[in-house]
């Protein structure tokens, strides 16, 4: 297994890529070890990505009240979880969010609303504001946004202002999404990628894992993403909320993480692969391991609706492990 295991490295290195066959034989079989899985996902993670981490930061700029019924999310109208609930927030305070996500050594920062779309010319111009003016004062930080369904025209005129990445995770694969989501279809989330790839922004998507769904569900969504040739891979582990449709679902184990994150850096030599929500709560003191595991990146400071880890924490363990951020 060993002869297996570092012979599909070689080719990876070389410029093969895996195969969905061959990936399924690494993630389940037994008999290879999860250090010598992590020491092959390390490898390829050194050959195209180096020693440099990325690092982004979001702000949640519109919470709560969101009519779509995704089964993780304490967002959702659906859900009793006890959250802050408030419409789009003021353009300064957008600002002054990226400031922080700046002084904290994100180079890219998204503002993020819930809702299956904004509504209304007010929002879409504020947004747009939004996004000028963190590319005017903070020229050096690259600005994203998700923001659910958009339409061509909204896309248009984000990339005008100055947006140049868009975020839109798949979540699972195809075959699982209904068991997540049934307020909308997997393919309008892979209609809103192509519409945002068409007019030119770079995409990061990813998905959320631990809902249920099986290995070969994640294989699936990796392959997917690779074929959508995205640029940014967003790994998201369930932490599960009080009063979410999934409050009493079994947290991944560390190990099962750390081997999936190893999986999609083997699928996605090239990509930058950020280690997102769930990371602390989940890993707990194992956290420093994902970049061995093959990720390039993490989200640094808050998520949506839960706080992350101290900012200044995460750069330590950047810096202690030799690593240097970008």
């Amino acid at each position: 297994m060993q002869t297996l295991i570092f012979k599909t490295v070689e080719n990876i290195l070389g410029g093969r890529g895996v195969s969905f066959k061959e990936a399924q034989g690494l993630y389940n079989d037994t008999k290879i070890s999860l250090a010598d899985l992590l020491w092959s996902a390390n490898k390829v993670r050194e050959k195209f990505k180096k020693n440099r981490i990325d690092l982004c930061s979001i702000v949640n700029a519109k919470s709560g009240n969101c009519p779509e019924d995704c089964r993780f999310c304490a967002q959702s109208a659906h859900s009793r979880a006890r959250i802050e609930r408030y419409p789009l927030i003021d353009v300064s305070d957008i600002l002054e969010a990226a400031k922080g996500a700046r002084k904290n050594k994100a180079t890219c920062f998204g503002i993020v609303t819930s809702g299956k779309k904004i509504g209304g010319c007010k929002e879409i111009a504020a947004i747009c504001k939004a996004v000028t003016n963190i590319k005017k004062n903070i020229p050096s930080l690259k600005c994203s946004a998700s923001l659910g369904t958009i339409d061509r025209q909204f896309i248009v005129e984000l990339k005008k202002s100055g947006l140049e990445r868009f975020h839109h995770n798949l979540e699972t694969s195809e075959n699982y999404f209904s068991r997540v989501c049934t307020t909308h279809t997997y393919k309008d989330r892979l209609r809103t990628i192509e519409e945002a790839k068409g007019v030119g922004l770079n995409i990061c998507s990813g998905g959320i894992f631990g809902l249920g769904e099986s290995r070969a569900d994640r294989l699936k969504l990796a392959f997917t993403l690779r074929a959508l040739e995205v640029e940014s891979v967003s790994l998201n582990f369930l932490h599960p909320i009080k009063g979410t449709a999934l409050e009493n679902s079994v947290p991944m184990p560390p190990s099962e993480i750390l081997k999936t994150i190893a999986m999609f850096r083997l699928i996605l030599p090239k990509k930058d692969i950020k280690v997102c929500g769930g990371r602390a709560v989940n890993l707990r003191g194992l956290q420093p391991m994902i970049f061995f595991a093959g990720a390039s990146g993490m989200m640094v400071g808050n998520y949506l609706t839960q706080p992350g880890q101290d900012p200044a924490e995460d750069l330590k363990m950047i810096k202690d492990l030799g690593l240097k951020v970008t």
